[in-house]
Order: C-alpha cells, then structure tokens, then sequence
C-alpha cells in the first residue's frame, strides 16, 4: 500500500601532529550558525536539535545548544543528507573516509554544555546539510566507564558485567584529544590515510554480557582518552535483527529493510551494528561510515532512509551479518536521541520510490509536473526532486515551480542532470519561495530532443500529476518537493 504522507526526508611523535594538522584544517564560519534555543523534550528527556543545516566542504561550523548540564551524560546523533547523489538520509562516511588521497565524511568535534562543531571534509559528497541532535536520557545508561587513557596501537576491556541478552543492549563510544577536537567522534570506527601508511580513530567490539573491547589506532590523534557506556533498552518500533549481507572480501553489497513505520522520519532514532559470525571481532562498530584498509574498502553505513525503506551499504570486510534497530518518539536509548523541539523539513512526495514505467515528450517546451500544497509547518520551498533517466550526459531541463494559473513563481534555470537512472536533486533554497496556496513543481524540455525521461508510479495514482501543456495524467510522475520552516 502506498503511503501518502508527507515524507521527512542524521609512528612518530612529528608523524602524529603532521597528520593531526592536516585532518584539522577547516575554516570556522565567521559568525557561528545559531540553532534554535533547547525546549522539553518529554517530562524526562531534555534536548536540542539543529534541523537541517547547510555546511560546505571543508568548513567547520560552530552551533549553539545551551543544554547545560555535564555532557559526560549527553547522547549525540549525526545524520547527513545528500541532495545530488542519491543517498538522501544517510551516514555514509560517519567519522571519515579516506579513497585515493581525498577525504570524505563529516563528524562532530569540540562538544561541551553550549556548543558543539561538525567538520566536514574537503572532499565529502555525502553531506550537503547535517542534522545533530543532542539530549540527556532519563534514567542514564546502567554503565558507564570513566574516561579512560588509551595507548597507541592498544585493545582496552571494559567489564560492564551487565549480563542478559546482549541484544538488548545499546552502546556508545565517544572520544577526547587535547589536540584540538576536544570531545569527539572524528574518525569514528577508523580512518586510514596514505594507503596504509596511517590509521587514525578507534572502535569498539567483541561485546558479551560481561565485557567490551576497544581498539585505538597507531597513529591516532582523536582517542587519547575514550569513554564506553551501555543501556538495556526499550523494546524499538523496528528490528531487523541480525540479517546477512556479504559477501566476504572487498565487493560492495546493499539491502534494502522495510520498517514501514510511517510518520516523518524526524521522529526516528536510528542504530545500525554489525557482526562478524566467526567469532574474531563478534558484535562491533569496526570501520562503521567506512573504511579504506590498504586501499582494500571495508565497512558498513545505512543510506536512503525513509518512512517505510532503510538502505545498508557494506563496502566489504570481515562482517558479514548487521541489525537495523529504529525506535520512534520518546524512548530512551543510549547512542541517538527522541527530540520534539523542532520542525524537522519535508518531503512531498505521491510516488512510492519504485518506477513502473518512464515517460518522455520529443516538443520543445512541452514537460511534467506534480501539484503540491504546502504544509503550514514547512512553509518554504527549498529543493526538488525528479526521477530521471538520462541517456546522454550534457542534456539540460528547464526546471519551473508555477502558481495554480500555470504563472512562474521563479525564473525558469536549465539544469544538466548526469547520465543514468537516478534521483537528481536541485537546489531552490535561495529563491526565498513560501507559496500562498497550492504550486507545480516540473520542468520542460530546453532542447529539442526527448532524453531524459521521467520515473512513472504507475501504482494507485493521485491524480496530482500533468503533462505539460497542461493535461492531467493517471498516473503519479516521480518529482518531488522539500519544504523547510
């Protein structure tokens, strides 16, 4: 059944500094991003969230959260959304990754009771906006270490002792450095960089009922000093439990779950584990956002997230199975965090994500179209979204946004989508655009040619989509809308 609802789319001592230095060039925004100002969360939870910010590669950015409080006891979420690649919702690269010389990924540094940065890096491609949430849980973990020093290239066990099902657990690592990233998750999981040459971060694994392992690189600067806690949680909305993904070695695999929760995905709180079935590393976060080990690709990440799907991304490795837990509102969980203070931005959308068929027009001028209402609590049009299928790189549309008497509401602009099947994403956030009523979304076609082609839903159509000049059509044409407050 579709779903019809708005859809919301988180060596050496010189050796060592050189690198250090090098990881931590970024500029500061000049005048740090103000996010809104901390409200009640529940009766028991207090926490912040950012909502959906811009952050360009290789900048550094400083966002206010007034919690107060001790953040040893805060609980962080980063999420990230690509808006031109496909991967929408994801956490690709979580920490950083390194492949041939660029680095990819974003991260949160510098955490204390006001303020927290993200750090993207130079060459990132996952990371358009960020979202992190913050909040303080109520009951605390039942375990927590202290902060604890850890010595280059060393396993540390934590004995927790907590016994019952380790599936009910949840876990959460942070870092801190007096190198600059002060309280961190910058290289989380592991990051090598120079083709084997330096690995950087750390990780946890092999965890049971009495005891976890954590593991701090040779060359890292980030983890001087680590800190583990553990929450037996409440039962999630969602649990894949362990499923298969493979296989061994360096070939990328993905699956796709379905939750079907529904609702806006603002609500959701999102863990991914990983397991490697033959006992060397058990239960762990080895290489989690991904990994390149001797330029060898490793490591897993969950992408595409929506109101029914979520997508698990594994690059290779020695896991070989993972678990997919999504609570919903307001339970509590150690690592992310239920958060109602904000209005996190939307998606509208009529297709389910799956084409049935494409459709294309050979008239100069002629197009498609999907008709939209605004939402009162997301006002503004900031993107917009078409399922293309482009035979031939260097084709241009004509993107339009129009008034219900078929008017421009902004200047009509060519963009060149890449060749291929995919989402293609355009940035509409600088024309300031808050509709008054409902509005068409399309493009027509800026050459005489019919490539490319638009996605068709051909399943339990809305009647919201037009050829254009203008014709209503049966079926739902996959162009989407986001919206912002």
């Amino acid at each position: 059944m579709k779903n019809h609802s708005l859809r919301i789319l988180v060596p050496t001592l010189l050796g060592l500094i050189l690198i250090a230095s090098a990881l931590f060039v970024g500029q500061t925004a000049s005048g740090a991003l103000q996010a809104p100002q901390p409200e009640a969360l529940t009766a028991a939870t207090t926490g912040w969230g950012s909502g959906w910010v811009a952050i360009n590669p290789g900048q550094i950015i400083t966002l206010t959260h007034n919690i107060g409080g001790n953040p040893d006891d805060y609980t962080v979420q980063l999420w990230f959304l690509d808006l031109d690649d496909g991967y929408d919702v994801n956490t690709r690269g979580y920490g950083g990754i390194e492949a041939g010389g660029n680095f990819f990924g974003a991260a949160w540094q510098n955490l204390n009771a006001s303020t927290v940065q993200i750090m993207r890096h130079a060459d990132d491609t996952f990371a358009d906006r960020v979202l992190i949430r913050i909040w303080i849980p109520d009951p605390l973990p039942e375990y927590c270490s202290d902060w604890t020093t850890m010595t280059l290239g060393a396993t540390r066990v934590f004995t927790h002792n907590m016994g019952g099902d380790v599936d009910d657990y949840s876990l959460g690592l942070r870092f801190r450095t007096n190198l600059g990233a002060g309280d961190n998750h910058r290289a989380y999981g592991g990051l090598e960089t120079g083709g084997g040459a330096n690995f950087l971060g750390g990780y946890w694994y092999r965890l049971n009922d009495t005891t976890v392992q954590v593991y701090r690189h040779w060359q890292d600067p980030f983890a001087q000093q680590v800190r583990v806690c553990i929450n037996r949680s409440d039962p999630p909305a969602y649990d894949s439990g362990w499923v298969a993904i493979g296989p061994y070695g360096p070939s990328p695999a993905t699956i796709t779950l379905t939750h079907a929760l529904g609702g806006s995905i603002g609500e959701y709180i999102v863990r991914i584990d990983c397991k490697d079935t033959d006992g060397t590393w058990g239960i762990n976060h080895m290489a989690l956002g991904g990994m390149v080990t001797n330029v060898t690709p490793e490591g897993m990440n969950w992408e595409n997230l929506t109101p029914e799907t979520i997508r698990v991304f594994s690059r290779g490795g020695t896991n070989d199975q993972v678990r997919v837990r999504i609570w919903k509102n307001d339970y509590t969980v150690y690592l992310p965090l239920v958060l109602n203070n904000h209005v996190t931005p939307v998606m509208l959308a009529y297709d389910d994500g799956t084409y049935e068929s494409e459709q294309s027009q050979a008239t100069l001028g002629s197009g498609f179209a999907v008709r939209f209402t605004p939402p009162a609590e997301a006002p503004q049009l900031t993107g917009a979204e078409f399922y293309l299928n482009t035979a031939a790189a260097g084709h241009p549309i004509e993107v339009h946004v129009w008034d219900t008497a078929h008017a421009d509401l902004i200047t009509p602009f060519a963009a060149t989508p890449p060749a291929g099947m995919a989402w293609f994403t355009v940035d509409l956030a600088g024309y300031n655009l808050t509709p008054s009523g409902d509005f068409y979304v399309g493009f027509l076609y800026a050459a005489q040619h019919s490539d490319p082609s638009i996605g068709v839903d051909t399943s339990a159509p809305d009647g919201n989509s037009y050829e254009v000049p203008w014709e209503a059509v049966g079926n739902d044409y996959m162009i989407r809308a986001w919206m912002s407050p």
